[in-house]
């Protein structure tokens, strides 16, 4: 009898994104020592320790690691499968944003290629606005 891993069980692929991100971290530190980092970072060994090694860690102390490894603060969020603080705050703060997500998430008719490239339009919209804004500032002298 074979055994085949059930990689379509949600709780079991994020056990496997925790395991990675932690692995991940274990690489990053190097040939520091566990106690060297810890000082360093204010925790346990113990708890860097257990993160290392696939525990679920605060989403403080991912902003923690981000800035300590100097590496993009969303990209370990999402390594934890974990939505990064700023982004849960713009949600929670804005009910436009709420309800254009809740009715792109309602919608039947798009697959998730189609939500793929309507988020990319979106960010491609921002982009000119922002680009848009820039100008203005730069227009006024308000470099």
């Amino acid at each position: 009898m074979d055994y085949k891993p059930n990689l379509e069980n949600p709780e079991r692929l994020q056990l496997l994104k925790q395991f990675d991100a932690g692995q991940y971290l274990k690489h990053l530190r190097g040939k520091r020592t566990l106690a060297t980092v810890c000082k360093e970072l204010g925790v346990s060994t113990a708890y860097l320790s257990d993160v290392e090694r696939g525990k679920m860690p605060s989403d403080r102390f991912i902003e923690v690691l981000a800035n300590f490894y100097e590496i993009n603060e969303d990209e370990l969020f999402n390594l934890w499968g974990k939505t990064p603080i700023l982004a849960k705050d713009e949600i929670l703060n804005n009910r436009t944003l709420q309800r254009t997500l809740r009715e792109i998430n309602r919608n039947t008719k798009l697959t998730d290629a189609k939500k793929e490239e309507l988020y990319d339009e979106i960010y491609k919209t921002y982009e000119r606005f922002a680009k848009k804004i820039a100008q203005e500032k730069e227009d006024e002298g308000e470099v």
